[in-house]
């Protein structure tokens, strides 16, 4: 009897060094790496005599045995990405990026410029840190410097970075001199105050300052590591790299806050606490939708691409094709129709009068939407008639038959997260043009279509229906296999949204 091998989790590398208390390098990559769901690979650079209190000495591994283990791993297993930690001198640094350029291009890569240990011990040496500025940077897909590791970096007197301003600029000088696609300026050093961390993104040109409370504790042995291991394993999961670096910073926020006391001085964090977590987490006042805050995270970017979509930014700024426009009119029209249909399947599936009305306000909602339509078409010397005999496009005959399937074949969670594109979407897609500075109100024929969903009457109906996929995530708290299925649904549908305004650009 064949027995079908479950998949395989994305592999991750740290190349690091080894710390025998437990808490940081390679010991708490790995740890990272399997809270993340992701297997792990090492490649010892150093080992560290060293607990909670201090580094008590150091081994240099060969450079030619970190050549062999590098080149060893990647002959045989396909790497994801990677991370590495502290690299000691310029002897490992050069073994380290000729072995990446011999196996590894292409693949993301961050590195930790660890030069000294939370508790004090100097980890990289003097002469190193030319080799880290001139021959790793350059093949970085992300940096994750300390204020202390940055101005290092820059060749800048200690404490000349010591406000978020002064983060700011240098994670844009790092960025720019050496080339380093995504810098994180890391804030925890700075005092005071909540915890600030600086994301420079070298291809927009655009900073991210990403706040979170300061945790009062002296767990907090091996951070950077975490930090760096739990990014690299977002990113081999396919995450966006601002999504990639937030969710690492809340794991390691997280992580700190359910750190239990480990010898006596700066114990680590618990990198176990995500194992025993709830898949969602409960909503919180940073977080008020986490499982919609997930599903955004981890669409691969089409979340971003669907709700800044084309057709919707020349709707915004009058300049998009009437023809265009008629046609996803009439399109959408037909659309409708089957929306309110499934939307009574939900009705059906739904066990309260509550969720029964909900369902039935929003096939209402279709009716009075799809009127607008027939309005609006209606002023270009369209009739109804004609809206009614519309042949369907391939992409409405795609989109549609897959939700009115989800609505035959599934419960009621995944039906309406196989909607939820289209509700959430239209709201979201509306708010952000009615804000743009570009977006043209008097004179603009398509602006009454932009306001109808950025209206307080249909913002309304996205809270009501966010709350109700938010309330069902939270009863029921999906298994990770559940979770992967409703994340298909809800990218599989935000691909169908974007195919259905493609159409229409296209005729």
């Amino acid at each position: 009897m064949s027995v079908n091998s479950p998949a395989s989790p994305p592999a991750v590398l740290t190349i690091a060094g080894s710390d025998s208390g437990g808490g940081a390098g390679i010991q708490a990559d790995l740890k990272t790496f399997m809270a993340h769901a992701t297997y792990g690979l090492s490649a010892v650079v150093a080992l560290t005599a060293q607990n909670t209190q201090s580094v008590q000495s150091v081994f240099a591994v060969p450079p030619s045995m970190i050549s062999e283990q590098l080149d060893a791993v990647f002959s045989d297993i396909s790497i994801k990405a990677a991370k590495t930690g502290m690299l000691m001198d310029c002897a490992t640094i050069e073994a380290v990026v000729n072995a990446w350029k011999r196996n590894a291009p292409g693949i993301p890569l961050v590195v930790d410029p660890v030069m000294v240990a939370t508790s004090g011990g100097r980890l990289l040496k003097e002469d190193a840190i030319d080799a880290l500025r001139q021959k790793l940077l350059p093949l970085a897909t992300l940096v994750t410097p300390n204020l202390r590791e940055a101005e290092v970096l820059l060749d800048m007197p200690e404490h000349s970075i010591e406000t978020i301003e002064e983060m700011q600029v240098a994670g844009r000088e790092i960025g720019q001199r050496f080339g380093v696609p995504v810098v994180v300026v890391k804030g925890g050093h700075l005092a005071n105050g909540p915890i600030v961390d600086v994301v420079f993104e070298s291809k927009s040109q655009e900073t991210t300052c990403i706040e979170n409370p300061r945790v009062a504790s002296t767990s907090t042995h091996g951070t950077g590591c975490t930090l760096s291991a739990a990014i690299a394993a977002n990113l081999a999961k396919d995450m966006a790299p601002l999504d990639a670096v937030r969710y690492a910073i809340k794991y390691v926020n997280q992580a700190i806050q359910a750190a239990y006391p480990v010898g006596h001085g700066h114990g680590p964090v618990n990198h176990a606490y995500a194992l025993t977590s709830l898949a969602i987490p409960p909503p919180t006042v940073q977080t008020p939708y986490p499982f919609t805050a997930y599903l955004k995270a981890h669409s691969n970017g089409l979340w971003d691409k669907y709700i800044r979509h084309a057709f919707v930014r020349q709707a915004g700024t009058g300049t998009l094709r009437r023809p265009a426009f008629i046609y996803y009119l009439k399109q959408d029209y037909i659309y409708l129709k089957h929306y309110a249909r499934t939307n009574a399947l939900a009705a059906f599936k739904s066990d309260t009068m509550r969720e029964i009305g909900g369902m039935a306000d929003i096939a209402l909602g279709c009716a009075r939407e799809s009127e607008l339509h027939v309005k609006m078409c209606s002023d270009w010397g369209i009739s109804r008639e004609e809206m009614e005999n519309e042949q369907e496009s391939w992409a409405s005959v795609a989109y549609t038959r897959y939700i009115l399937d989800k609505g035959t074949s599934s419960d009621l969670l995944e039906l309406l997260v196989a909607m939820y594109p289209c509700l959430l979407g239209y709201g979201e897609a509306a708010v952000c043009q009615a804000e743009d500075p570009e977006t043209v109100t008097e004179g603009n024929e398509y602006w009454p279509w932009i306001s109808n969903y950025a209206d307080a009457h249909f913002q309304d109906a996205v809270r009501k229906g966010r709350q109700q996929i938010e309330d069902l995530v939270q009863q029921e708290q999906p298994s990770q296999a559940r979770l992967n299925r409703l994340l298909k649904t809800f990218v599989d549908t935000t691909a169908l949204e974007i195919k259905f305004w493609d159409s229409a650009l296209e005729v």
